[in-house]
């Protein structure tokens, strides 16, 4: 790697630098690799380069001080000798965006980066894993969930790496429905305190639920803004004849120990329009998702992350952790003779609790987080199906399934890092991988969903 960083030695605030640097292997996260020695003496300088591809030569701009812990922020002003895979992105606000990374890489190269990536980690975590096998659908117009920020009542994301407003014109990884529905928000006469707007549509995009989020709570919300909200619901299904329902959503109120960051995080709804939920079907199987619950994002690729999690699988009892709105809970109810599935969070725990009350009293929903339902209870299940968030399922809530000994775990996860960890705990616990799919839910984005078998040895 080449470079020459003028990096003073006094510890003082350094001025933004210009290096020249070859880049080496991906990285979750987006970037590339680039290491630079600075002397014999120091400690070699770690970078992270966005929007880049192993082997190219790259001008950058490097900001703030590296540390044991993080590394400088790194800008990438130009590609100086580019990778022969290099393609122009779709996206006019691709490299500003934050949330996309990958659009300058052909989806095969990016499905391959994907893999490296994982293989590294768990290599890395010494966990023995088979090679992983790959599952791709339609590389754009495959999110069936969209998040806006709204600001002067114009629609947009953050930039890349910060907070800031972005106005957007585009988003072609979202799929048509949502960008219609997106574009007639743009302009539109929004309730006062109108800060964000979440959109989800059928797999079909033959329906639509809006969720706005005023930052407000009950004790400050304009008085005017329910009447704001239902005046723009009806004006927006006359543009929009998909729109079947939304919400009106301000903070919870203050309590007493409570931080303001938790305060903003837990919402209330206060006005409706509409139906509550949205019919979603996934490989003939009807779900009914409340509006805010949890469910997975690609519309193309659901059923198939489905028939993996399902293999051939049968038996008596099947634990479905992190169940969210019941996706894995509703097939397993007709693979096992049992199905407890395990959901604390709402409205997905309703969700899921009415789907399984569907198929029989020997199915049960469980409203308790898994670590708490896991340290309880005593039975033994054939097979459990855990789809932790990113954060992974937790050393306590690790331990407590282990003592229940299941013959077989299917781990989803849309985190490798974590997961890593975690297989590394099962391994050491006398698991094996005996199966590795990567399913590529979010293209053009770094994140991926990892599903592995683990069987005990």
């Amino acid at each position: 790697m080449t470079g020459e960083p003028h990096a003073s030695q006094t510890g003082e605030p350094q001025a933004p630098q210009t290096l020249i640097v070859t880049v080496g292997h991906a990285t979750y996260g987006g970037t590339c690799t680039a290491t630079l020695q600075r002397d014999p003496a120091a400690a070699p300088l770690h970078l992270d380069v966005p929007y880049t591809i192993e082997g190219e030569r790259a001008q950058v701009t490097i900001t703030g001080e590296a540390s044991r812990r993080t590394n400088p922020n790194v800008g990438l002003d130009s590609i100086l000798a580019p990778s022969p895979h290099r393609i122009t992105p779709r996206c006019l606000h691709f490299g500003i965006c934050g949330g996309c990374q990958y659009q300058h890489m052909p989806d095969a190269l990016q499905l391959h980066t994907k893999s490296a990536i994982l293989q590294r980690l768990l290599e890395a975590t010494g966990v023995p894993a088979p090679t992983p096998q790959l599952h791709a659908g339609p590389p754009y117009a495959y999110r069936n969930r969209m998040r806006l920020r709204l600001q002067d009542n114009r629609i947009g994301y953050n930039r890349r790496a910060s907070n800031t407003f972005l106005p957007i014109q585009q988003c072609p990884i979202v799929s048509p429905l949502l960008w219609q529905t997106a574009a007639a928000l743009n302009g539109a006469p929004l309730p006062a305190g109108t800060t964000e707007a979440e959109l989800f549509a059928t797999a079909e995009d033959t329906a639509v639920q809006l969720t706005l989020h005023l930052d407000a709570d009950v004790t400050t919300i304009d008085r005017d803004a329910p009447a704001a909200f239902r005046a723009l619901c009806t004006g927006l299904a006359n543009v929009i004849p998909q729109l079947v329902g939304a919400g009106l959503l301000v903070h919870a109120p203050a309590t007493p120990g409570t931080s303001r960051r938790i305060q903003q995080r837990q919402r209330i709804e206060i006005s409706r329009w509409g139906q509550p939920d949205l019919p979603y079907v996934v490989d003939d199987r009807t779900y009914t998702v409340s509006r805010g619950a949890f469910f997975q994002v690609n519309r193309f690729l659901t059923g198939t992350l489905v028939d993996i999690v399902l293999g051939n699988r049968t038996g008596n009892l099947a634990l479905d952790l992190f169940a969210g709105a019941g996706l894995f809970s509703l097939p397993l109810t007709q693979r096992f003779h049992q199905v407890i599935a395990v959901e604390v969070g709402q409205p997905a725990a309703t969700d899921l609790n009415r789907l399984l009350q569907l198929q029989g009293p020997q199915h049960r929903a469980i409203p308790q987080t898994t670590l708490a339902f896991l340290k309880s209870y005593k039975g033994a299940p054939d097979l459990v199906v855990l789809d932790p968030p990113r954060a992974g399922i937790g050393t306590d809530a690790l331990r407590a399934l282990l003592k229940l000994a299941p013959a077989e775990i299917v781990y989803i996860s849309c985190d490798p890092t974590t997961f890593a960890r975690d297989a590394r705990s099962l391994v050491d616990s006398r698991y094996a991988v005996e199966e590795l799919h990567l399913v590529d839910l979010f293209p053009q984005t770094f994140h991926m969903e990892t599903v592995a078998v683990f069987r005990s040895l």
